[in-house]
């Protein structure tokens, strides 16, 4: 519970040492989430520089946000993601494929009936994610400021 207790303080210390009007760092944010949904393993930094470069936004706060899809999750993301979009657009049946474990050469050798319905879902899940944090994230940075908070220490692992 440490390890998470630790985790949490890192998260929020970085939540609040962002830069920017309220909306922007939201806008940011529910970017990165729509970019952790993204499936194609592999291609969430380049993504995550290239949106914040093209589009003027915070690629910290992109990169924290994105960090939904981490080595805890990336299992039940890909499945969510194949599965709805397997289910607006069908798809191959899979079975024996570990999500925990694909490498981005492995993901790319699943062909088309898999990784289109992995797009599809993941676009439609990450668009979901991000409008619905927008305006949670732009109250609690609005809250958070006002407040003036500060990083919280974070104790050193035994």
């Amino acid at each position: 519970m440490d390890w998470l207790k630790r985790r949490w303080r890192q998260f929020y210390n970085q939540f609040i040492s962002l830069k920017g009007p309220p909306e922007k760092v939201a806008r940011a944010f529910s970017l990165g989430l729509w970019i952790g949904w993204f499936p194609i393993i592999g291609t969430h930094s380049i993504m995550t520089v290239a949106a914040g470069a093209i589009l003027r936004l915070s690629v910290p706060a992109i990169f924290l946000a994105s960090w939904i899809c981490n080595p805890l999750t990336i299992a039940f993301l890909l499945v969510a993601d194949y599965e709805v979009g397997k289910f607006l657009v069908g798809g191959a049946h899979l079975s024996g494929v570990d999500f925990g474990e694909l490498t981005f050469r492995e993901m790319l050798s699943l062909g088309w009936d898999v990784l289109f319905p992995m797009i599809v879902g993941g676009f439609i899940l990450g668009s979901i994610n991000a409008l619905i944090a927008y305006y949670p994230i732009k109250l609690w940075v609005i809250r958070v400021r006002r407040r003036g908070a500060q990083p919280k220490p974070i104790e050193p692992q035994p």
